[in-house]
């Protein structure tokens, strides 16, 4: 049995976490919300209420932890500039009172592809292409990677820059197709995707194993156009094919700017036993969306 420690418990830390406790671990998790608390109490998670952009003001009473995953929200806060949201809560962390159990920790880090910026090709990037992130969530994970670079020894740190996360609950952009509502995206710009229970078991493997790198990108390896993947929902749906439109102005659905980049994972699914459960937006998708068609019927 091993202690882990998870700083948000969200969308994939709920996963990480289930998957430790199923194989008999003590799974510690700081939440800001006490409904939330209770919650993951109620699944087996023991819950410590803390927003790290706070001083802590718990007892701490926590064991030697072989792990922290800190899957923090990116978005940005307003009392603080993008390049010190995450890094002050990195802070926070080391000089409380919890800090003390994360002294052999491994530490891993849930950052994001969004720290490559905005490329205007659709050339391929990996772990050693140059980060120039414009976006404030990519500005406070870029920030944050350098922070653990140069505050964890080398073998106790892990980051991993996941692409764009779906699964369960989260298929953006559905709706728009099922509705016939015009999308301001380009359809022939790349979209990079990894399925949370793909990111989740990839976490969990490296959690408990020596790493031949300390930074990785975490994607199913296989980009598609972005009128490749709303064609297929609306196909998957029985809807009209989609309607793009390239003028976010005049419409009511307008996308994020997302560079044109795809997102080489060769890496890691060079140096994992893990194979993926879903390794492209195909088999993905069709499990997913059952369940949204399933909830709107």
């Amino acid at each position: 049995m091993a202690d882990r420690l998870i700083l948000g418990c969200g969308y994939v830390g709920r996963e990480v976490a289930m998957r430790w406790l199923t194989q008999g671990d003590r799974v510690f998790a700081v939440t800001r919300s006490e409904d939330r608390a209770q919650e993951l109490q109620s699944l087996g998670i023991l819950p410590i209420c803390w927003n790290w952009y706070q001083d802590f003001s718990g007892n701490g009473e926590l064991p030697e932890c072989s792990t922290v995953l800190i899957s923090v929200s990116h978005a940005a806060q307003p009392h603080l500039p993008a390049s010190e949201t995450h890094v002050a809560g990195l802070n926070r962390l080391v000089n409380n009172s919890l800090g003390c159990c994360l002294r052999s920790a491994k530490w891993i880090y849930l950052s994001t592809t969004g720290v490559y910026g905005e490329t205007g090709d659709s050339g391929w990037v990996d772990e050693n292409s140059p980060c120039t992130p414009s976006r404030s969530g990519s500005v406070a994970a870029w920030a944050a990677e350098q922070w653990i670079q140069q505050r964890i020894p080398p073998l106790q740190r892990l980051i991993l820059r996941p692409a764009g996360i779906y699964g369960p609950g989260r298929v953006p952009n559905w709706k728009s197709i099922r509705d016939a509502t015009p999308l301001a995206i380009d359809p022939e710009s790349y979209l990079n995707l990894v399925h949370v229970t793909d990111l989740a078991e990839c976490i969990v493997e490296m959690a408990d194993q020596t790493c031949q790198h300390e930074l990785y990108c975490v994607s199913d390896g296989s980009p598609a156009t972005r009128g490749e993947y709303y064609s297929f929902i609306a196909e998957l749906g029985g809807w009209p094919q989609p309607v793009f439109s390239q003028d976010p102005s005049t419409l009511p659905t307008s996308s994020r700017k997302s560079g044109n980049k795809r997102v080489c994972s060769e890496r890691l699914h060079r140096e994992l036993s893990y194979c993926f459960q879903y390794p492209t937006y195909r088999e993905g998708l069709k499990h997913v969306l059952r369940e949204f068609l399933e909830n709107d019927s």
